[in-house]
């Protein structure tokens, strides 16, 4: 081994040497040892990728010099024989001190695939025993689903140590994310794995040193795994081991960490710092110190200078160490993101840029505490909640406030925050890519101003003492938009700002005003800001049954998007849902299916596995799915979303509650209510804590409950969760919107089971009034909700000629839209039958009665109130003409099934 020996003091040497140097130095060592000199070369340029965090090894390198010096591969005679209950079948890799080899069980024990890593032969110096023996006791601490486990272990039989691992059939994390295109929210989940992986190891007393990409690997089922812990340090060994260097370098420079580039001691720290690499070229697509042409330089950087903001990085990629221009670019970056390049910088602003920052800051005790606090940094980004990275300003934490209560903002500070996060949107990322960086700031500027103006009147020095409520705030907005006359496209802008606000609190005329007379300037040249403005415009024109507005706008906004961005992309997507729920809101149901399937199919594609847009999809068209009682279905989408959402979000996020609130329904709508509580309980805890208790997606949470007390015969619980949910509503909203309508409606249903029948009658005119009030067309499907409970309060009354026609509407209006095999127009059919048989009027009541008896006897348990209902009525019909034999077995179908339900609640 002389000659290595040789070999690795001059590399020693050679490769602290500048490159003007180096050619001299490389002459005199080597002199006519072109074989040396090659071998000698081989290492530096593996040493020199190596630094660049290339996954090329310089330990795999100076393996396979050593196998040449020696003529052979000393390993090669492994392949296929037998160590322990283990055949070697293949080797899949080589290091400076280890080969691996695929193997499986020679006893047939199981099938399962394992890594066998042995010490090399030639290798087993009594220092490489010890480490090898270090990795063994390393392993053997560890137990996390995301570390690759230690599973047995040996000695070869000319006395070399072997270990026994899972192998792990994956690709590195940052290969298998750009990939895969993954989006920023999946990335950044399969990073909270890693990091709890990490910490994991940490609380076990073990550092791992040489965190990087290719040392983290995705299998295909997006199971992240952490390996290779050959140069962890046990935190409790107290033998001070130089691992700078032994021989060979044995970490990887462009994730080291200062104090291992500086030879100093490593900690937890040096871990939590190479997280923040991985973590920074996971967003970017790069990472923070790159394309420095010798170890040297990258040493320096490191240790001295300052790394870019992610969100800077991306847009100024560097050349690479030769010089060239790096084969990235930003759209290439965003690509495999799935986001537009301007979207993409605006998702790493702010939180993520202080995330990485803080994770690489050069000193350790100004990083995270620890991996575990890293992950839960990035849990609360992605809640919406302010990061312990982030200096804890009251602007900034108003800012989360308002990003997480969307809808329903209601204070002065917010609302005027709002205006900051919509306009920081439109000025910078959609106008960056026409506008000049002179033009960029006057708007800014102008912006600046502006706001100042609005602040202002909150200002208690200006307002003397006076209380400033958002409304105040709004209407100065809207009334200082004067001031911008002469600045068209910035005033354009702050209608649209001001329109959105005012939207989300509520006040659509003021907002369809705003959005009107921005149009008015977007629309003439097209592109995203019209698009954006159609959209909005759209949603307040469907809100109160203008169907047909709502429809030109939605396609205008489609077709903006297409001509923009082409027609595969998440904005599109976007629109093409709009349009889904407008048909679903016309009840014209097979066209909204096309559209929500269409979507659906779009989300998957754009984003391939878990990722937040497409657990949005689930949502969307499992809850598609329960209208139409499609209820398996329903559920299996629903169900595939929770799951998603709690992988993606394990802590817990908005949208996990939303799926459980329709999974609740669908599962009280499916009587089966004990399954159907938890859900929704647990929907409005977890919205509760993630969005604040008096938001409009609690009140729809709480409207759920009471529907399903209700439902159960817990009618004051009912009555009290409806009225809690009534009063939030009221409290958001200024005067009628839609979510009352269906409010006012359950309650109306809930007084009624109370026989408290004219205050349910009461709430039945206040359901109607809010469509009334909303321009909802007579002979809209939602009517027919309240009408038809209307209908049957005044049929207990004996009111038969009220009830009537409000019946006969409703039949009417549900054959036309959702047809005879429907469940609504079936139970309509045996609610009208009932009135008929009571009037006598036989003839028409059998034309209603037996389709819907046959619909139920159908599709119904024989216990459900539908079915039990129609027995009832045939009875009835029977029995009212004298046909008592021909009445008998539906009267004895109704005490079989109320017998059954007496057995099941006792």
């Amino acid at each position: 081994m002389q000659d290595l020996e040789k070999l690795q003091t001059l590399f020693n040497q050679a490769v602290e040497l500048e490159s003007d140097a180096l050619a001299a130095f490389l002459d005199q060592a080597c002199g006519d040892d072109t074989a040396l000199r090659q071998q000698l070369e081989n290492l530096l340029e593996a040493d020199r990728q190596q630094t660049q965090g290339s996954d090329f090894s310089l330990a795999d390198e100076a393996a396979r010099v050593a196998d040449s010096m020696a003529g052979s591969d000393p390993d090669a005679d492994l392949e296929g024989k037998v160590l322990g209950a283990y055949r070697l079948l293949e080797r899949i890799g080589a290091g400076g001190m280890g080969t691996v080899f695929l193997a499986e069980r020679a006893d047939g024990a199981f099938q399962r695939q394992v890594a066998v890593k042995v010490v090399r032969r030639g290798m087993d110096s009594e220092q490489v025993l010890q480490r090898f023996q270090a990795e063994r006791e390393i392993l053997s601490r560890l137990d996390h689903p995301n570390i690759a486990a230690l599973l047995d272990g040996g000695m070869t039989p000319d006395g070399r140590p072997y270990l026994v691992m899972e192998y792990v059939d994956g690709v590195p994390l940052t290969e298998y994310c750009d990939g895969n295109r993954l989006s920023i929210s999946r990335r950044l989940s399969l990073f909270q794995a890693v990091c709890r992986a990490v910490h994991h190891a940490h609380r076990n007393l073990v550092v791992h040193r040489d965190l990087k990409p290719s040392n983290i690997l995705v299998d295909e089922a997006g199971t992240v795994k952490l390996l290779d812990f050959g140069i962890a340090k046990l935190l409790d060994d107290s033998e001070d081991v130089q691992l700078t260097r032994t021989g060979m370098r044995a970490l990887t420079p462009a994730y080291a960490s200062p104090e291992q580039l500086a030879g100093e001691p490593v900690t937890t720290g040096t871990d939590v710092y190479a997280l923040g690499v991985i973590l920074y070229e996971l967003l970017a697509g790069r990472r923070p110190f790159e394309a420095l042409r010798t170890p040297e330089e990258m040493r320096q950087q490191v240790l001295s200078g300052d790394a870019p903001k992610p969100s800077t990085a991306i847009t100024k990629m560097p050349a690479d160490s030769d010089g060239q221009h790096s084969a990235k670019t930003l759209e290439t970056i965003s690509a495999s993101r799935s986001v537009p390049p301007g979207r993409l910088r605006q998702a790493l602003e702010g939180d993520l840029d202080t995330i990485c920052l803080m994770a690489i800051r050069r000193e350790p005790a100004e990083r995270y505490g620890s991996a575990e606090q890293l992950a839960e940094d990035v849990d609360r980004h992605l809640a919406g909640q302010p990061v312990q990275a982030q200096a804890p300003s009251l602007g900034y934490r108003f800012g989360k406030f308002v990003r997480r209560h969307r809808v329903g903002v209601a204070t002065t500070a917010a609302v005027v925050l709002a205006f900051a996060a919509l306009i920081t949107f439109y000025t910078q990322q959609l106008q960056e890519e026409r506008d000049t960086a002179l033009e960029q700031q006057a708007r800014a500027e102008a912006v600046t101003e502006f706001l100042t103006g609005l602040f202002s009147e909150a200002d208690p020095f200006f307002s003397l003492g006076e209380d400033v409520t958002a409304r105040q705030i709004l209407e100065t907005g809207r009334d200082n938009l004067a001031e911008l006359d002469d600045q068209p496209e910035l005033q354009a802008t702050m209608e649209q700002v001001l329109g959105r606000v005012y939207y989300a609190v509520g006040n659509s005329p003021q907002a369809e005003e705003l959005l009107t007379e921005a149009a008015t300037h977007f629309e003439p040249v097209g592109g995203l800001d019209a698009a954006e403005i159609s959209l909005v415009l759209g949603f307040i024109q469907q809100d109160r049954g203008d169907y047909a507005a709502a429809r030109a706008s939605f396609d205008y906004t489609f077709d903006e998007r297409v001509k923009v961005l082409g027609p595969e992309h998440e904005l599109v997507r976007e629109a093409i849902g709009a349009q889904a729920f407008l048909e679903e809101t016309e009840a014209n149901f097979a066209e909204a299916a096309v559209l929500h399937e269409r979507a659906f199919a779009m989300a998957k594609a754009l984003f391939p596995g878990d990722d937040l847009v497409v657990a949005q999809a689930h949502s969307d068209l499992g809850g598609f799915y329960w209208t139409q009682d499609r209820r398996e279905e329903a559920e299996s989408v629903l169900g595939e979303g929770i799951a998603m959402m709690e992988r993606l979000y394990p802590e817990g996020h908005p949208l996990t509650g939303e799926l459980m609130r329709q999974m609740g329904e669908l599962l009280r709508d499916m009587a089966r209510y004990e399954e159907a509580e938890p859900y929704l309980l647990g929907a409005i805890e977890m919205q509760e804590k993630m969005l604040g208790k008096r938001v409009h997606e609690v009140a729809v949470s709480w409207n759920a409950l009471s529907t399903l007390y209700s439902a159960t015969g817990r009618t004051e619980e009912a009555i009290d969760a409806n009225q809690y949910m009534i009063g939030i509503l009221e409290e958001l909203f200024d005067g009628a919107t839609p979510a009352l309508g269906p409010a006012y409606n359950n309650l109306a249903f809930m007084l009624m089971d109370q026989e408290r029948y004219d205050e349910a009658i009461e709430n039945f005119d206040r359901s109607l009034g809010i469509l009334d009030a909303l321009d909802v067309p007579p002979d809209h499907f939602n009517r027919t909700f309240p009408s038809s409970g209307k209908a049957e309060v005044l049929m207990i009354q004996d009111r038969l000629d009220e009830a009537e026609p409000l019946w006969r509407n409703a039949l009417e209006v549900r054959l036309a839209v959702v047809g005879e095999e429907h469940r609504l127009t079936n139970e309509t059919r045996s609610d009208l039958a009932a009135l008929l048989i009571e009037r006598g009027t036989f003839d028409e009541a059998e034309a209603l009665l037996f389709p819907a008896h046959a619909f139920f006897t159908a599709n119904d348990l024989p216990e459900s109130l539908n079915r039990r209902e129609a027995n009832e009525r045939m009875a009835e019909f029977y029995e009212r003409q004298g046909l008592v034999d021909k009445a008998a077995p539906y009267w004895e179908a109704l005490e079989a099934a109320e017998a059954a339900m007496e057995t099941s609640d006792a």
